[in-house]
């Protein structure tokens, strides 16, 4: 392999920044593609002749404004800034090329100079005024310049699993490089590298192992039966699927009629897969199977991809980038590379997980691989207990039992939970 091929400069983005009624404040910046949002907010205050007013560390209580630097995804936004505006105007656009030995982060356009700048004397309390050479040289201390980089995922060096945005890919950059070596290792060792990508699901890999399809498909196949062709009425608590319905499905499949001790609910989760696959759905006052529904009630490849999708949204919910919280990351993991016999395990595992990504924090290995990318998904993983995780993994793949096995991990489990993690 030459890794020359992978060496490149970073791409930029144009970060506009402005103020309504307030021209003087305006700013245009140009920043690294993956840069974290606290290097624009921080350049910003700069270039406007205020203190940068961001925290120190991690555990600081309240983190910079949250700015997300996707232009196809998030061209405008609005973002409080403390000491500037309660609302300012963020726009993106790019990406731009860059040299290499430009400042990694510069000012390319200002409004209009605010008068009290132009009044001369009192350096040493009066805000400074604005002059681009000045704050140019400023941002280069503070940012560097740009360099050549070797792309992190070295091209597929070590598999496309670990291509961005693979959940994988988010957790070994959170680790120490020690730690990743580590992981990366177990990775090949089990074969999770090299297996196939979600978006192979219709391929040889997946084709060969029709028992998989038809295993994980069992629990909507005997709900579709009994809703049946005409659908069912909705429920007049929940609007949704009659308990008695997934009941009687969950009979057919020889599941507990009661959660067991440990377990979610047999009939709540086949409902809960039936809504997160879209097999299902409410109208004029019925809930009726939909064609994703009978796809998969047939054990079809393509609606295969749909439970793959359905497991990989877990802790999705309302998080600012689409991406896996690292607790369920881990909980996946454990199912998928066969370190969990049980569902009882995986809370073991998941803190296990947890304590190698904090090892790498104290050693201080975070201090030159800091991302923006990284920093979202802490902050999600704060608000997203391990127990929640461990909790939604269950209750997802339990969905996916066996007749006659609810709750027990099969093969099969873990080929949805291997295919989720890409």
């Amino acid at each position: 392999m030459n890794l020359s091929e992978h060496v490149h400069v970073t791409w930029a983005l144009h970060v506009g920044l402005s103020v309504a009624d307030r021209p003087e404040l305006t700013r245009v910046l140009r920043v690294p593609r993956d840069a974290p949002s606290y290097w624009v907010v921080e350049a910003y205050r700069l270039s406007l002749g205020r203190e940068p007013d961001v925290p120190e560390s991690e555990e600081e209580s309240d983190p910079p404004p949250l700015i997300d630097l996707l232009p196809w995804r998030c061209r405008t936004q609005q973002v409080s800034i403390p000491g500037v505006a309660e609302s300012v105007d963020v726009t993106i656009t790019g990406p731009f090329e860059t040299r290499m030995g430009d400042p990694r982060v510069t000012v390319v356009d200002a409004g209009p100079a605010d008068e009290d700048e132009r009044v001369p004397g009192d350096w040493q309390t009066r805000r400074p005024p604005f002059r681009a050479e000045h704050v140019e040289f400023e941002l280069a201390q503070r940012f560097g310049l740009v360099q050549p980089r070797l792309d992190p995922s070295m091209g597929g060096v070590v598999g496309d699993a670990l291509r961005d945005p693979s959940p994988l890919a988010s957790l070994c950059e959170s680790l120490s490089p020690v730690r990743r070596l580590a992981l990366l290792a177990h990775l090949e060792d089990t074969g999770l590298i090299d297996a196939a990508p979600p978006d192979s699901v219709t391929g040889d890999s997946v084709r060969g192992d029709s028992t998989t399809v038809e295993t994980v498909t069992e629990g909507v196949r005997a709900l579709v039966a009994q809703i049946g062709v005409d659908g069912v009425e909705q429920d007049p608590a929940d609007g949704w699927l009659p308990r008695p319905v997934a009941a009687r499905a969950v009979e057919a499949l020889g599941w507990p009629d009661a959660a067991p001790p440990g377990r979610p609910d047999p009939a709540e989760t086949l409902v809960l897969l039936a809504r997160r696959t879209k097999a299902v759905r409410r109208f004029r006052r019925r809930v009726v199977v939909t064609h994703r529904g009978q796809a998969l009630a047939k054990g079809e490849l393509r609606a295969f991809a749909r439970i793959v999708e359905a497991v990989r949204a877990i802790g999705r919910e309302g998080m600012f980038p689409s991406g896996q919280p690292r607790t369920v990351t881990l909980a996946l993991l454990a199912v998928a590379d066969s370190s969990a016999a049980t569902f009882d395990e995986l809370s073991e595992f998941i803190e296990r997980g947890e304590a190698a990504v904090a090892e790498g924090r104290r050693g201080g290995a975070w201090g030159f691989e800091w991302s923006l990318r990284s920093r979202q998904e802490d902050g999600a993983d704060r608000r997203f207990d391990h127990r929640d995780a461990a909790g939604r993994v269950i209750e997802i793949l339990c969905a996916l039992s066996s007749p006659g096995a609810f709750g027990s991990i099969t093969p099969a489990m873990r080929v949805v939970a291997r295919a989720a993690l890409r």
